[in-house]
This record gives structure tokens, sequence and C-alpha cells, in this order.
């Protein structure tokens, strides 16, 4: 149960971080092109300066500033991608987690075949011993038709089915020894990650939010320099 939880856990993170990250490109993507849209401002105000006497020194001036806000958008994505690699992390954590719970499935599927395996070794060892077939089996239908086998035969089949049983013991005790060592050597650190997960979020996120509202204060201070160029004209 726990196992099943830590992997319904693993995708639901997986993909939250897989579409927060898809959201965040596509705002990166226009905030590049408002950014652009600046330097374009830059770039007209700096052309016009040029065939304006009394405007010209303020345009040119406006147009500076543009141009110095449009180029910090390589150092701003910049930044935003050291924060999305942070987030990039835990996704290669959440398949870790789905890796961890795969074996744990595989480990599970091993011993149910091997506890399979033993019990139907042990109905053919009773059977043979006892000279009744409690299940319909193609090897039933062959003894009644081509006759039963010998006493020594069967002796001797007897005898591997025991030895097979014994093995499939011993070989059941070991798989169901390594699930119960599994559980604790990877659930607990799992636990410890998921602690760690909410901690390191937590601060990427909140770097992020303070990162796009020193941003946006630079953007207001670009467009009141912009607003006193204009002013002194």
């Amino acid at each position: 149960r726990r196992f099943t939880e830590l992997k319904h856990y693993s995708d639901e993170l997986q993909s939250v971080i897989s579409h927060l990250l898809r959201v965040r490109a596509r705002v990166a993507d226009r905030l590049y092109g408002v950014y652009k849209v600046h330097g374009n401002y830059g770039r007209v105000f700096s052309e016009w300066s040029a065939i304006e006497k009394e405007m010209g020194d303020g345009l040119q001036s406006a147009g500076h500033h543009m141009d110095v806000y449009a180029a910090s958008i390589d150092d701003i994505l910049e930044e935003e991608e050291h924060y999305a690699d942070q987030l990039k992390e835990y996704l290669f954590y959440a398949e870790a987690l789905r890796a961890v719970c795969r074996k744990h499935e595989l480990m599970q599927y091993d011993l149910e075949m091997a506890a399979q395996d033993l019990t139907s070794k042990k109905q053919q060892c009773e059977e043979l011993a006892t000279g009744t077939v409690r299940t319909f089996s193609l090897k039933g239908m062959t003894s009644k038709l081509f006759g039963q086998e010998t006493p020594e035969q069967r002796e001797a089949k007897i005898k591997i089915l025991e030895e097979q049983i014994q093995e499939g013991e011993e070989q059941l005790k070991s798989k169901n020894l390594e699930g119960s060592e599994y559980l604790p050597c990877m659930y607990s650190p799992a636990q410890r990650f998921k602690e760690q997960k909410n901690h390191d979020l937590k601060e990427a996120l909140i770097s992020y939010a303070v990162m796009q509202i020193s941003m946006c204060k630079k953007g207001i201070q670009v467009w009141t320099n912009a607003k006193e160029c204009f002013s002194k004209m």
C-alpha cells in the first residue's frame, strides 16, 4: 500500500512540475517579446532624436533607457533558468521514485511466482505419493490412458520434487527477506526526500517570485526615467 501511494505521489509530482515548467517557458517567451519591443522603442527614439533639435536630447535619453532595459532580458532569463533547473531536478527525483516502485513491483511479482511454483510442486509431490490427482492435467490423462508409472519411477520423481521443494522454500524465504529489507531501505529515504523537496521547492518558488517583483520594479523605473526625459523636452 505504501509503495502504491508513493507511485501515485511520484506520478502526480512529475505531472505537476512538467506542467509548471511548460507554463514558465510560455511566460518566458512572452516576456522576451515584451523586452524586445522596448528595444524597438529605443531604436525609434534614437532615430527620432536625430531629426529633432529641441526634443533630441530627451528622446535620445529615453531611447538609451529602453535599450538598457531590453538588453537586461538575457540576464533575467538566465536567472529564471536557474530556478527552472531546480524544478527539473525534481523531475528526475520523481522518476527515481517511480523506478523504486517498479523494482518493488517486480520483486513482489517474483515472490508471488516463487510461491505459486512451490505450491504447484508440493501438490505434484502429494499426488505422486498418494496416487490421487486433484486437478485436471495432461499428465493425469496420460497416466490413465497408458497406465501408471512404476513405483521406482514414482519414487525417483518424488525425490526430485522434494529437492525442488526444498530449493523453492529456500528461494521463497530469500525473496521474503529481500523484500522485507528493501521496504525500510528505500521507503525511509523516499520520505526524507519528500521533506527536502518541500523545503527546496518552497525556496525556489519564493526566490522566483522575488525575482519577478524586482524585474517589475526595474520596468517601472525605466518608464519613470523615460517620463522624466519626456517632461524635460
